[in-house]
């Protein structure tokens, strides 16, 4: 038998280094919701709902609901890219304008 969409999740919250509540509190879904997903075996969340948890963990609904389970490539993705994707929108203008010319900068001499 396959993975199930809560098996995803908690592999999603794990990888993720997040928490039920950091979750709910991002995606605006209430933590009794997210808790059930994570408690039933069949209970999936609408497609708005799953749009969203995606989004905030870094993935595709398709990811979520694969029977197959998430393919965490950690050597692309590692927790360090994670947590600046994370605050990275929270950031001001000049911040993010900052990061992205320094990174373009790290860039370019690795190339």
């Amino acid at each position: 038998m396959g993975k199930t969409f809560k098996e995803n999740l908690k592999e999603l919250l794990e990888y993720n280094d997040m928490t039920i509540k950091e979750l709910a509190y991002q995606t605006g879904i209430s933590h009794r919701s997210i808790e059930n997903y994570l408690n039933s075996r069949e209970s999936i969340p609408p497609a708005d709902y799953a749009c969203k948890i995606a989004k905030t963990l870094n993935t595709t609904v398709e990811d979520l609901l694969s029977e197959n389970g998430i393919n965490l490539d950690r050597s692309r993705y590692p927790r360090e890219l994670l947590s600046i994707i994370k605050i990275f929108p929270n950031l001001n203008t000049a911040d993010q304008k900052l990061i992205s010319a320094l990174v373009q900068s790290l860039s370019k001499k690795e190339s």
